[in-house]
């Protein structure tokens, strides 16, 4: 797969992630928030080429 869609993959998790923080109830809402935003930078350090996959 294509660098730049591994991001794109990695980048949609992460926002799946930040969009349903309230929805779910696994874990509280602000550590679904960071979660989300972690895998989000680590989409943008992929689609950069920083870290390759």
């Amino acid at each position: 797969m294509k660098q730049q869609m591994k991001a794109l993959l990695i980048g949609l998790i992460g926002a799946a992630f930040t969009l349903f923080a309230y929805s779910q109830t696994f874990i509280s809402p602000s550590q679904s928030i960071t979660i989300g935003l972690l895998v989000l930078m680590l989409g943008l350090l992929v689609g950069e080429g920083f870290i390759s996959l």
